[in-house]
């Protein structure tokens, strides 16, 4: 099996749900298969509030579109009579005092924070005026972020990894990776970096 790629910039209005949650070996991080109503599917980062089959999409970009269409509403219908677990939020719109993760910059930038697992943040201060936000990172700084970038409630899946030890050498081998050795610590014989260890040579294949 490949390693899949997972969609940091993942902003799609349609309905879906999370068919399944994969774990990657080397780096024991959760990855989860969505499924998007037009048949689409996407590699997401999987968050504590996310659910196994519960029907889940981002969260008041549809209340905000002045002239609704007839997808809309029936969309407005299927809220009120299923229940739909909302997954990406608007950083307005995220509720007050509760944790956060995946975040985004600025619009359309990608989620690059607070990715890791088992971690999380939480908005000290949000302006309107200006559209920024402040949110505390789990390494204590401070950033300023904008309010209409997207983020995730609650913080990332698997905060048990920090208790996993790996204490093994061969942990990585029995995984299918195996070491490496550098050209520049090999015989000349066996590499062109090889020997010589202080020279200046330009970088070669073997």
């Amino acid at each position: 099996m490949t390693r899949p790629s997972i969609n940091y910039s993942f902003r799609s209005l349609k309905v879906g749900f999370i068919s399944s949650i994969y774990l990657l070996p080397l780096n024991k991080s959760p990855v989860a298969l969505y499924q998007l109503s037009n048949g689409a599917y996407s590699y997401i980062k999987p968050t504590q509030n996310s659910k196994l089959f519960i029907l889940t999409r981002m969260e008041d970009l549809l209340k905000s579109i002045s002239t609704r269409s007839q997808l809309s509403l029936y969309l407005g219908l299927l809220y009120t009579q299923y229940y739909i677990n909302p997954s990406l939020f608007i950083i307005r719109k995220l509720p007050r005092n509760q944790f956060m993760s995946l975040v985004e910059l600025y619009p359309n930038k990608g989620i690059q924070y607070i990715r890791a697992p088992g971690s999380k943040a939480k908005i000290l201060k949000m302006d309107t005026r200006v559209s920024t936000a402040v949110i505390k990172l789990p390494s204590g700084v401070r950033k300023v972020f904008s309010i209409y970038s997207l983020a995730s409630l609650g913080q990332v899946l698997l905060a048990e990894k920090k208790l996993y030890k790996n204490n093994k050498a061969g942990h990585g081998n029995n995984l299918g990776y195996k070491p490496r050795v550098r050209g520049v610590a090999m015989n000349p014989v066996d590499h062109p970096h090889g020997g010589r260890a202080k020279a200046i040579k330009y970088q070669r294949t073997p």
